[in-house]
């Protein structure tokens, strides 16, 4: 199994498996990974060894072993979890696990765990809050248990009412909490009637005329064992590795008449999961009951292991689907219940007809290899309201389920009286990370960066559906947080994750998030790790030290587009993989965001001069207000795509959204019209902008074209369509987009599109100092026009990054790595240099010239004199015509930096004479300490402390100590 989920993306310094990590705490964490209940039950032996591998190499270790190494490393806390996917790593054999968290027997092991530990200083994290951990529990003290629906449409006899259908049933699921059975408890049947509406995709059918069938029968026929990429084998098959999902074919099938001629049928399977009703009254009671449990037993707990906190889910991404459609539900009577309280409309189980998207491959024409959709009338109104039935759904899905566990963990924290981090990421898998794209004989990473025909299908509608796609609302429970979308060997080259990680930390309880990357060479992913840095999604590393623990600084927000799987499920949850910007989606942005008096947009602790929706078709109610509100104080608004008709409230915003950017456009039954192979070109301000050709007809390729008003300029056109606009609105501008705007700084087509900087650039929302005269010396300019990758943090330093996003991924996507086969695919295609060269570059407000490898990072005092510094191969550098020398020779790395008192901190790779600058007055004395506490002997005059660092001393924190 490839996947490696996010487990690895945070275990810090106690694993040398994965050099990326994140924080933990500052001293990181001992960890104990368990399989099975018999390794627990071991650990009650604390000097009894256990089989602790967490990849290829072997590991052996006892309880004991374990904490006193954390003790030795200064650590805190000692992780004990369960985690599935290392069973491949251990031998054991198959293993099912009995215990649960609720059981005193598993707590009372638990509490001696937590004792032993206690004597070496350490709390203990657990696996606690977890709905893949709790379901069983659930299940077992209230009676209730997740009820999933799946679903598939075929040919009915209208006059005889026969029909009879093959579908797939799911025997088991399998996550990082083991493999749990899943339990088909019924098959249902409803009869229903379609009406076409002509040139669209739409296929109206009336709420009312659903009718359920009664005497539903079935046979069960072969079973199966599916592989990823959609090989079959039998049961029998010797193929019973983990790689396979066993399912097995049913027949369905009846004959009942009804009064009416109905031609479809509507099949639903029942199943029943081993996992909580979370939107039960008695959900909330039964996580406070459990948390009592551990308090009342005394035990240690600090903090929570709560990565992957989707509800029960598959790791097999592409064998929950009937016709190449995803096509299963979590649907419980409950949810129906508070469906309905909140919305005022139903959402019954007939109701997930809306939810079927496929080809109707029952049919007997040409067109039925296209996809469809039902929706629940033939007026545009009609077509959209279905549309937020879906988000809707996805929506109370995923809040439901935060909102559960946020309060559970707020009601630990008051219990346990103390802060209890819950780091991790929501998700298992990621778009466009595990989308699918037909590659043939091509590798299939490099092909993760553009719509293009040959796209297949984006798996947001698997996380949205395990109510996990929302990023933005899990780190309300996800404190800190992260994501791990550069895996598996997609390198993510255009730094999207990074932004994501950005942009998902900088509204966190703690502002600092993660960005995992793994199953690439470990070159590769040390320069994916200098471009995380950049991003301020470090792992630990010097620069935490110089940039303040905090994300970059950025000017544009773009509104993620949560509503894409709402509208059409094929596609994931991205428009352009572009990296100059923060993301948020509408609904947080209204919740946290502000304009301020000076026109920008403040959220938390950041502060944006132009907003960007890239696919709102379903604004929440107030986003209109808020753009207009932001336009006229002096922000920029940027629209791109379709034009609502619906606000998240059901109303009509139409009126609000054309009288905001200054068009008309009518809605009709389609999104937009097909506009595959035609060219927009730029007019006017924005007439500098290079042509950009729209790749397909799929719907994120769509274009919407307007009738401008008196007051607004054309921009773009296409066709003789007009497409692109803006209006002056009190001190700022509304432009309008209808296209979207391609971004690909990999070349991933082989050459590179750059139309969303260039417009955002034209628009000036990467505005200059004003330093420089006729030079744009903004980060992102440098970023998007030069060979270097620039950022800026909020206390000044600036840091630059030789690109790396031009090196096609030809390795396979495993973690354990293959030194061997990595040494072989670099051979076959050599990293590009990263050697960086500046002579004189303006970036920031700053001249710069410097020589070194890979990275850059510098920030200037009031008086403009160098007080942070870090690079690589490097012995000199010159900031705004002066130049610092380090040493006479190029040393592998230089770093120093001033804390918030008077002392200064280095650490230097090499050896020889060092001198660095240092704020010094007349009257202070210096000394340096090494970190064993030995003095150095060192001079300082004219701002210079000058040293010679000896060979053991390389490497080694140095404190330089300012006494005034």
């Amino acid at each position: 199994m490839q996947k490696l989920r996010c487990f690895f993306t945070w275990l810090s310094a106690a694993l040398v498996l994965l050099s990326v990590s994140v924080r933990v705490e500052a001293q990181g964490s001992a960890v104990i990974i368990l399989t099975s209940d018999r390794q627990l039950s071991d650990m009650m032996d604390p000097d009894r060894k256990i089989d602790l591998s967490l990849g290829l190499e072997k590991n052996f270790a006892s309880l004991r072993e374990v904490c006193e190494d954390g003790r030795e490393k200064g650590y805190k806390t000692l992780i004990v979890a369960f985690d599935e996917f290392f069973r491949q790593y251990r031998e054991q054999a198959g293993t099912e696990r009995l215990l649960t968290p609720d059981m005193d027997e598993y707590i009372e092991k638990i509490k001696r765990i937590s004792d032993f530990a206690s004597a070496y200083g350490m709390g203990i994290e657990l696996s606690l809050l977890s709905p893949l951990e709790l379901g069983p529990a659930f299940a077992r003290n209230t009676g209730q248990s997740g009820r999933w629906l799946g679903y598939k449409v075929g040919y009915r006899d209208p006059e005889t009412g026969r029909f009879s259908i093959q579908m797939w049933q799911q025997l088991y699921w399998t996550n990082n909490k083991g493999k749990v059975p899943i339990r088909l408890k019924g098959v249902h049947a409803y009869a229903f009637r379609e009406k076409m509406i002509a040139g669209s995709p739409f296929r109206v059918v009336d709420t009312d005329e659903i009718i359920e069938l009664k005497n539903v029968n079935y046979d069960a026929l072969d079973t199966v064992r599916v592989k990823y990429n959609g090989e079959l084998a039998d049961a029998s098959s010797d193929k019973t590795g983990e790689d396979y999902f066993k399912c097995r074919n049913l027949q369905i099938y009846g004959n009942e008449k009804l009064p009416v001629s109905f031609n479809h049928v509507f099949v639903l399977l029942e199943y029943e999961t081993p996992e909580m009703d979370y939107f039960s009254h008695d959900a909330a009671p039964f996580l406070a009951n459990l948390l009592k449990k551990y308090h009342d037993r005394k035990v240690n707990l600090v903090s929570l292991y709560s990565d992957e906190m989707h509800i029960q889910q598959d790791w097999h991404y592409f064998t929950h689907h009937e016709n190449g459609q995803f096509n299963i539900r979590y649907l419980t009577k409950s949810f129906s219940e508070e469906y309905l309280n909140k919305f005022g409309q139903k959402l019954e189980d007939k109701y997930l007809l809306y939810f079927v998207y496929g080809a109707p491959a029952y049919g007997s024409s040409a067109n039925d290899v296209r996809n469809i959709q039902y929706v629940m009338g033939d007026s545009p109104e009609d077509i959209h309201r279905t549309f937020l039935l879906r988000d809707r759904y996805y929506k109370m899905l995923n809040s439901g389920v935060v909102d559960l566990f946020s309060q559970a963990k707020k009601n630990a924290e008051k219990l346990f009286g103390r802060e209890l981090r819950a780091t991790g990421h929501s998700s298992w898998a990621e778009s466009p990370t595990i989308d699918l794209w037909d590659t043939e004989k091509l590798k299939e990473w490099s092909a993760k960066y553009e719509y293009t025909s040959n796209y297949v299908w984006g798996n947001t509608v698997h996380q949205a559906a395990a109510a996990c796609y929302d990023y933005f609302r899990w780190g309300e429970y996800l404190e800190p947080t992260g994501n791990d979308f550069a895996e598996c060997g997609w390198l993510d080259r255009n730094y999207y994750g990074a932004a994501m990680a950005a942009s998902i930390g900088v509204i966190n309880k703690f502002p600092d998030a993660y960005a995992a990357a793994w199953g690439m060479p470990a070159r590769s992913r040390e320069w994916k790790d200098a471009i995380n840095t950049a991003f301020g999604s470090k792992n630990g590393s010097v620069a935490n030290d110089l940039t303040g623990t905090v994300h970059r600084d950025i000017e544009v927000l773009i509104l993620y587009p949560m509503n894409l799987v709402a509208v059409e499920e094929r596609f994931g949850s991205w428009m352009t993989q572009y990296a100059y910007a923060n993301y948020i989606t509408s609904e947080k942005l209204l919740e946290i965001g502000k304009v301020t008096d000076e026109g920008l947009l403040s959220v938390r602790d950041k502060k944006y001069n132009t907003l960007v929706a890239m696919f709102e078709p379903l604004p929440p109610a107030g986003l209109l207000k808020l753009m207009d509100d932001f336009a006229k104080k002096g922000g920029k608004v940027i629209w791109f795509g379709c034009p609502p008709l619906l606000d998240g409230n059901g109303q009509n915003c139409s009126a609000d959204w054309n009288e905001l950017f200054g068009v008309n456009y009518i809605h009709d039954h389609n999104m937009g019209e097909i506009a595959a192979g035609k060219v927009v070109r730029f007019t006017n301000d924005f007439r500098m902008i290079p042509d950009q050709t729209i790749l397909t007809d799929f719907l994120v390729d769509r274009i919407y074209p307007v009738s401008p008003s008196n007051n607004t300029v054309v921009l773009a056109e296409s066709d003789g369509r007009i497409l692109g606009t803006v209006k002056s609105s009190g001190r700022g501008k509304a432009y309008y987009m209808g296209f979207r705007p391609r971004d690909d700084q990999s070349a991933s087509l082989g050459y590179e599109t750059r139309t969303l900087f260039e417009i955002l650039n034209s628009a000036g929302s990467y505005s200059p100092t004003g330093k420089f005269n006729g030079i744009n010396d903004n980060p992102s300019v440098i970023s998007r026009t030069t060979d270097y990758f620039a950022t800026c943090f909020p206390n000044g330093t600036t840091m630059i990054v030789r690109h790396y996003r031009n090196h096609t991924e030809n390795w396979d996507g495993g973690f354990s790595r293959d030194q061997s086969n990595d040494r072989k695919a670099l051979d076959a295609n050599p990293l590009p240099t990263d050697t960086i060269v500046l002579n004189g570059i303006k970036v920031n407000g700053h001249e710069v010239s410097f020589r070194g490898r890979q990275s850059l990072l510098f920030r200037t005092d009031q008086t403009n004199n160098l007080a942070s510094f870090e690079g690589q191969n490097c012995s000199s550098v010159s900031i705004d015509g002066k130049e610092y020398v380090f040493s006479s020779v190029p040393l592998e790395r230089i770093a120093f930096w001033k804390d918030g008192k008077d002392n200064y901190y280095a650490i230097i790779n090499g050896s020889g004479k060092i001198t660095l600058p240092v704020d010094i007055k007349p009257g202070d004395r210096i000394k340096i300490m090494s970190s064993d506490k030995k003095t150095i002997k060192c001079s300082y005059s004219d701002g210079l402390v000058r040293f010679i660092l000896i060979s053991e001393l390389s490497g080694k924190k140095l404190t330089i100590v300012v006494a005034r």
